[in-house]
């Protein structure tokens, strides 16, 4: 048996999701479960990474986030953490009613956003170190982003005989990375609805001594 691990990009499958009403409730998923469902008969699941970072600006958000960590934590997997840095930016929204004049402009107010970083280089260097190290025989990348392509280039020279395949999340618009696995031979597989759905957590589920419920609005 090929051991495998997983590198999950948490906002990239996350937000797959919530783009479709009718899919949030696959949220409550057991990625450990789900990982194990998508691979090859002859490998054995080894690790897990889940890759996310934690809005400290939204504290209910924020728990809710930290409740689902702890459950999959609690089934295996390893999570790494980015962060979220603040930046501020000027909106260049066309005014309705101009502020300073009869002609048209743009509103130019300040406003504080978020960026999350750390993440993709998180996945990168990881996926990079278990190449160099050979830990594993498989490494299944589950995110649409194109900018970890150079990392699966660099896994690739370090250690050719690494089995790589891409999965990509179910509503990703993907072209690009898709081309570029065509191109370098690398294998690459949508996400099925089967496999979310096969793969949820109970509802609730109890970590220890503590049950946790599916939020209301993830149904």
């Amino acid at each position: 048996m090929r051991k495998a691990a997983f590198f999950i990009d948490g906002f990239n499958l996350y937000h797959s999701l919530d783009t479709r009403k009718d899919f949030r409730k696959y949220k409550w998923l057991d990625l450990w479960r789900f990982s194990k469902l998508i691979l090859l008969p002859n490998e054995e699941l080894a690790d897990v990474y889940y890759f996310t970072a934690y809005t400290d600006w939204n504290p209910d958000r924020k728990k809710r986030h930290q409740v689902y960590v702890l459950m999959n934590e609690s089934v295996g997997c390893k999570v790494v953490l980015g962060k979220f840095l603040k930046k501020d930016r000027t909106s260049m929204v066309k005014c309705n009613k101009p502020c300073r004049s009869g002609r048209e402009e743009f509103c130019k107010k300040k406003f504080t956003s978020h960026e999350e970083k750390m993440t993709d280089v998180n996945i990168a260097v990881n996926i990079v170190k278990a190449a160099a190290m050979q830990t594993y025989e498989s490494i299944y990348l589950l995110s649409g982003d194109n900018d970890l392509r150079p990392a699966l280039e660099t896994a690739r020279e370090i250690s050719p005989s690494l089995r790589i395949r891409v999965v990509l999340p179910i509503n990703a618009q993907a072209k690009t990375l898709m081309d570029f696995c065509k191109e370098h031979s690398f294998k690459y597989i949508r996400i099925k609805q089967k496999a979310l759905s096969d793969a949820r957590f109970s509802d609730p589920f109890t970590v220890g001594d503590t049950p946790y419920s599916k939020p209301a609005h993830w149904n």
